[in-house]
């Protein structure tokens, strides 16, 4: 144990932390979360759908059709996900940061052991230089980065946003469409992986991801996976 982590455990003992759900103390310094707040989480019926929300009708139904192959996500985009990814998208909240980062590993690691197909590499949806300077992250890096840590795969920066778009949030389908038309390039000349898993923050349309996995698509990609913390309800879309 080093002594970053003993100094912690010790404040732990001393001023235990509080749940980031119900603010109770946590019983673990490492812990977010209590353990009555962890079980309580909303879930997706992972197993029903065999860790591919696409065969699920509530999800597919707001897809329309898609490029990739498979989606897995945490939940839906509603509380209490929805508070935590605003937290840190918006705020920079680094305990919502953590706390979605940890989420997320648990699922994969679910997934990993449910013996789902693991992808050879795993990419990331980026975000325009000017727009990640504003911000001073990029959440779906660290995501794609924490997945790829955890899984021991390996990360491809191979993605550029080379064109600042609007955002997203409040546009339909179509207009999504039109604002990510010629938004993203691919940056290697070395092969592609046939198998290949895009992480993003949150899928509402998919018009993001069709456009990465129509690209990826073009440079060899045969299989790719989409992993986000959260699916859009279908009945939300225009104010994601």
């Amino acid at each position: 144990m080093n002594l970053v982590n003993k100094v912690r455990q010790l404040w732990q003992l001393l001023l235990p932390s509080p749940c980031l759900w119900c603010s109770l103390a946590v019983a673990d310094h490492q812990q977010l979360l209590c353990a009555d707040c962890q079980q309580a989480l909303p879930a997706l019926p992972y197993e029903v759908c065999h860790y591919n929300l696409l065969w699920l009708p509530a999800v597919s139904s707001g897809l329309a059709v898609v490029h990739f192959d498979s989606l897995l996500s945490l939940g839906w985009y509603q509380l209490p996900y929805q508070h935590w990814i605003r937290r840190w998208k918006f705020q920079g909240d680094p305990f919502a940061a953590a706390l979605m980062q940890q989420q997320f590993q648990i699922l994969l690691l679910r997934y990993a052991a449910a013996g789902q197909p693991l992808p050879e590499a795993i990419v990331y949806v980026p975000m325009h230089a000017q727009k990640e300077h504003q911000r001073g992250f990029n959440q779906a890096r660290i995501l794609a980065e924490s997945a790829a840590k955890q899984l021991q795969i390996p990360l491809l920066d191979v993605l550029k946003r080379s064109k600042e778009t609007v955002s997203q949030v409040g546009l339909n389908r179509q207009e999504r469409l039109r604002n990510l038309t010629g938004a993203f390039q691919l940056v290697t000349t070395t092969p592609l992986p046939a198998h290949l898993a895009l992480v993003d923050d949150v899928v509402t349309t998919g018009t993001t991801a069709n456009q990465l996995a129509i690209l990826l698509r073009q440079h060899g990609v045969t299989q790719l996976s989409l992993w986000t913390l959260a699916v859009t309800p279908q009945a939300d879309h225009s104010s994601a």
